[in-house]
Order: structure tokens, then C-alpha cells, then sequence
């Protein structure tokens, strides 16, 4: 009778032969990356070709060493060591290395870097001016290398008067990136009127720190116009589209840097002055006949002309006047006249009418004033208090007087008082 297997045993067989089999152990595989979904750790997907599909496993450490972006649809090289999964029985590739196929790594980074700043729009920034005559220039490069030296020469040859400061870094291997950094940084802090950064030629593996992500927004940050010279005319690197402008080659950027030849200089500044003494010399021959032509002129010539016609009219303005006062007096004495005439009346009749109103207020005060009351008999009688009206006022033996209509007075003495009933 037959032994029958379980599924377990089977497939613990299986994972047996796929550990033991030394052909199974490194496996180099070729193929498209499918169903990429980029998780925080360890990495899950597929590789395919036209006629098979295999499970493939990227754990975390291998995958952080990629130096490329793996994509979906990325046809690449793996080397790895197939498994067996046995809760599910399937098998897969667990990746320890991967390249793309047809392309190198690093091109590969190159190319998906740039894509990704230029989305940023980090290539699309104004580009600035280098000036025409800069005082302080700083050079980021090594300082053994030739482009130092090619730099300074040609400053000194061209312009001579600009000063050259040298910021010493690391430009190729591990340490370059850091290294550069840390220059920018040094050079951000200094009033320099441009930056000239680069290296020689050499491989891309060479020139790659100058494809560095950091080190690109740093540049496209420098407070300066930055000029890139890195590699041969050729090379072109992601630090070349961030700076202001490019240069082939140390001597084209300190070309770029500074003004065309001194002596050249000179020439164009001597050039410019004999232009701008021509000029000077005609404008003041122009204003020196147009100074004698009014020299010339009867305002200056015979300057008494210049005042006849003010002369004129300033008499006939005083005439006017005198005519205009004489005028006006004569209409104010005429309408005086008029009003005069017309008030004489009205003032004559306010005047009998005031008259009249006095002789009645004169009257009717004589009617009750007390001379009038005397000359019609009547006396005044007062003793030291004053005027008697009543008998109780006196006693007998008062003395009295009593004064009469002609102002005579008498004086009398009571005998004897006869009260009224």
C-alpha cells in the first residue's frame, strides 16, 4: 500500500531542496519589476518576462543600499537566492543586489533626480547676472587640482584687481558631498560677488557628488550668481542646471566671472573719454554761439527798450486810475447831494413833530408841577421834618413855614389845631 504524504511534509521537503541545492543558493535573474507598492520596510513585488511571473523580496537592509529608485514597469538584474514559503507553497527570489539592466545605477539615479527637481521647478528659477565687475570672487574646488590654478590665471591675466578667495573641499568619494556642503555654508556667510564651484573631468562615478540633491537646492539657495565648472565640456551634471550659468571648462568660468581684458578695459574707458570730451567740447560751442547770438540782441544791446513799452503802459494805467478815482468822487459827492435833498424834508417834518410831542410833554407836566398849583391860591406848609400834610404832623407852638406862589415864605407859629372830622 502507498504512503501518502501530507502537504506539510511535501512542501517542508521542498523548502529542503530549494535550501540544499547550491544552484538555487545565488541565482542571477533578469526580468520586470511588477506590482511595485513601496512600503516603510521590507519591499514586496514581482519579476516578469513575456512567459512567467515569480514573487520577489527585498528585505530592508538591501533595499536602503539601492542606489536608484526602484519604479514599476523598471527592467533590472537581480541577484538573490530563491525560498519556499510554506504556509501558502510558493516560492520566490529574495534579492541581496539589483541594477538596472541596460543602464547603469547611476545614470539611472541621475536621470530620475533630475526629473524629480525639474518637477520642482528647480531648474525654472530666474537666473541671475554675474556682475560686470566683481570685487571678491570665492572658489569652492580642491586646492591641489588644476582648476584652482587655471582660475587664478586667468583672473590675473584678465583682472587682475579682483581678489580670489579659495574655500578647500573634498570633490570626489564619500566625503565630497559633506564637504562641499560645509563650504557653501562658509562661503553663504560672505559678501562675495560670485561663486565659481567644480572639478576636473572624470567618470560619472567621478563627478557624482555633483548630483547630490541636498547639494543642489543649497546652490540654487547661494545669496550670489553661482558658476558651475565640473567635468569636460561633455559632462553635465545636476549642479550645472542649478547654477546661473554653466562653464566647460576653470577657464571659461573665470571668464564669465570677470570683465573682458584690463588693457582691453582701458582701451574702452580711453574710447569712451575722447566720445564724452567730443561731445562736451560741441555742446559748449553750441551754448557759446547761442550766448553770443543773445549778447547780440536788442534786449541787452540797447537794455532801455526793454522798459519803453512797460513805461508806456504803466502811464496809461496811472491815468486810468487818477480818471477812475475822480470818477467814483464825483458819483459819491453827486448821490450825497441827491440823498441830501431827500432827507431835508423828512428830517424837517421828524423834527416839528418832535417839537410838538415837547410843547404837550411841557405842558402836561406845568399842569402838575406845584409852581402852577401856587399860582392858583395854594401854599406849602413844612416845618423841620418836612412838608405838612396832615395836622398830626404838627403840635402847638409849632413854627411853620409856608411858602407862596411869588416863592415869598412865611413864617408862623400854631396857636391852635382844628382836626378834620
Amino acid at each position: 500500500m502507498a504512503d501518502y504524504l501530507t502537504v506539510t511534509a511535501l512542501t517542508k521537503y521542498l523548502k529542503r531542496k530549494f535550501t540544499a541545492d547550491p544552484h538555487l543558493q545565488k541565482v542571477y535573474l533578469t526580468g520586470e519589476v511588477s506590482n511595485f507598492r513601496r512600503r516603510p520596510k521590507h519591499q514586496y513585488f514581482s519579476l516578469k518576462d513575456d512567459g512567467a511571473v515569480i514573487g520577489a523580496t527585498m528585505w530592508q537592509g538591501a533595499y536602503a543600499k539601492l542606489p536608484f529608485t526602484l519604479e514599476e514597469g523598471l527592467k533590472v538584474n537581480a541577484v538573490g537566492h530563491l525560498d519556499l514559503y510554506e504556509p501558502s507553497g510558493t516560492y520566490s527570489i529574495i534579492i541581496d543586489h539589483m541594477e538596472p539592466d541596460g543602464i547603469g545605477a547611476l545614470a539611472l539615479q541621475y536621470e530620475q533626480l533630475k526629473k524629480k527637481l525639474q518637477a520642482q521647478g528647480l531648474f525654472d528659477k530666474v537666473k541671475r547676472d554675474i556682475p560686470r565687475f566683481p570685487k571678491k570672487i570665492a572658489v569652492i574646488t580642491s586646492p591641489s587640482g588644476a582648476v584652482i590654478q587655471d582660475i587664478m590665471t586667468t583672473v590675473q591675466r584678465r583682472y587682475p584687481i579682483a581678489q580670489i578667495y579659495l574655500y578647500p573641499a573634498v570633490v570626489q568619494g564619500a566625503n565630497a558631498v559633506p564637504s562641499i556642503l560645509k563650504q557653501l555654508t562658509a562661503v553663504a556667510q560672505v559678501d562675495y560677488d560670485v561663486l565659481i564651484i567644480g572639478r576636473g573631468g572624470g567618470s560619472i562615478e567621478d563627478l557624482w557628488a555633483f548630483n547630490d540633491e541636498q547639494l543642489a537646492k543649497q546652490l540654487a539657495d547661494m545669496p550670489m550668481p553661482v558658476i558651475s565648472s565640473v567635468g569636460h565640456e561633455t559632462d553635465v551634471t545636476i549642479a550645472d542646471f542649478v547654477a546661473d550659468q554653466r562653464a566647460a571648462t576653470p577657464t571659461a568660468a573665470a571668464e564669465m566671472a570677470t570683465p573682458i581684458k584690463l588693457a582691453d578695459l582701458w582701451l574702452g574707458i580711453e574710447n569712451w573719454q575722447s566720445r564724452m570730451v567730443g561731445a562736451m567740447q560741441r555742446r559748449v560751442q553750441t551754448l557759446g554761439e547761442r550766448l553770443h547770438r543773445v549778447q547780440q540782441s536788442y534786449v541787452l544791446t540797447d537794455s532801455a527798450r526793454l522798459y519803453e513799452g512797460v513805461m508806456q503802459r504803466l502811464d496809461i494805467a496811472q491815468q486810468q486810475l487818477v480818471n477812475a478815482i475822480s470818477s467814483y468822487t464825483n458819483n459819491a459827492k453827486h448821490n450825497y447831494q441827491i440823498v441830501s435833498q431827500q432827507m431835508q424834508p423828512v428830517m424837517t417834518r421828524i423834527l416839528e413833530q418832535q417839537q410838538q410831542r415837547f410843547g404837550r410833554a411841557v405842558n402836561g407836566l406845568h399842569l402838575v408841577s406845584p409852581l402852577a398849583v401856587l399860582a392858583r391860591g395854594y401854599s406849602v406848609v413844612s416845618n423841620e421834618q418836612g412838608v405838612v400834610i396832615t395836622t398830626e404832623a404838627i403840635n402847638v407852638d409849632d413854627t411853620l413855614h409856608i411858602r407862596l406862589a411869588d416863592n415869598g415864605v412865611i413864617t408862623a407859629t400854631v396857636q391852635d389845631i382844628q382836626k378834620g372830622s
